[in-house]
């Protein structure tokens, strides 16, 4: 079961009293509306095939720049941490994938290239410039997808990144996505995913903390998101242990 999805945007010019505020845009209309398309299909797919939840999405903020730093299960992850969000997400990605014409469908939906070893130069300057430009970008600091389903080391790049951007880093984190669809594995099969938003850590927190306290910071809150979402798996499989919901393929039946 998914959680309904976000009505899409509306003009600000055309708001009325009493309405929901509309998040604002990084991108154009017609892009935003191309979005809205792709998030609606995947939902359906994945609300038909999987059962996706997310809790904690009044973390996000409603506008401006945000830092969106998460862990890294699987090639589902990008997908969970985005269909439920009523704002559209930016996302880096290594530059293999970047090849048509995967590459094309990637680029319409904010995905931008970066080396496998590191964001690099060009990775940074792009990062900050949607940053700059009020949009989310998403994060995923471990550099690569999990082997075991736990959290690895962040690289320590995210706290340099951090300082340069300046704005507000929300942690999050996905789980069930590693049973679905980990690394070993060459197509995904069933599984109840989950995502939780953590509370944002405020640009003026992170202005005032060193590479390393800000990188052990962001780590905890990322653990302690994983331990929400792990908790929202077992209540939909009605287990007692939720630390057995993730981390062994094939631990649920």
């Amino acid at each position: 079961m998914t959680d309904a999805l976000p009505p899409a945007p509306i003009a600000r010019s055309s708001r009325l009293r009493g309405t929901r505020p509309v998040p604002d845009l990084d991108r154009s209309r017609l892009a935003v509306w191309w979005y809205r398309a792709v998030q609606w299909f995947f939902s359906t797919l994945l609300a038909a095939t999987y059962g996706l939840r997310a809790t904690g999405r009044e973390n996000i903020p409603e506008s401006g720049a945000v830092m969106l730093v998460s862990n890294h299960l699987s090639h589902l992850d990008v997908l969970v941490l985005g269909i439920l969000l009523r704002r559209p997400l930016n996302y880096v990605a290594r530059s293999t994938l970047f090849f048509p014409p995967l590459g094309t469908f990637i680029r319409s939906l904010g995905a931008f290239p970066i080396q496998r070893d590191g964001i690099g130069a060009q990775g940074l300057k792009e990062t900050l410039k949607r940053l700059r430009a009020g949009g989310i970008v998403t994060l995923f600091p471990e550099g690569t997808r999990s082997e075991d389903g736990e959290l690895g080391e962040l690289k320590s790049g995210i706290a340099m990144l951090a300082a340069k951007a300046k704005v507000a880093i929300v942690p999050a984190a996905v789980a069930g996505t590693f049973e679905a669809w980990p690394k070993s594995r060459w197509f995904p099969v069933p599984h109840p995913l989950h995502v939780h938003f953590g509370a944002a850590i405020p640009r003026e927190q992170v202005a005032k903390m060193g590479p390393e306290p800000l990188t052990a910071l962001i780590r905890d809150r990322v653990l302690e998101c994983q331990r929400v979402a792990r908790q929202g798996i077992a209540r939909d499989l009605d287990l007692d242990r939720p630390d057995i919901a993730v981390g062994e393929v094939g631990a649920i039946e």
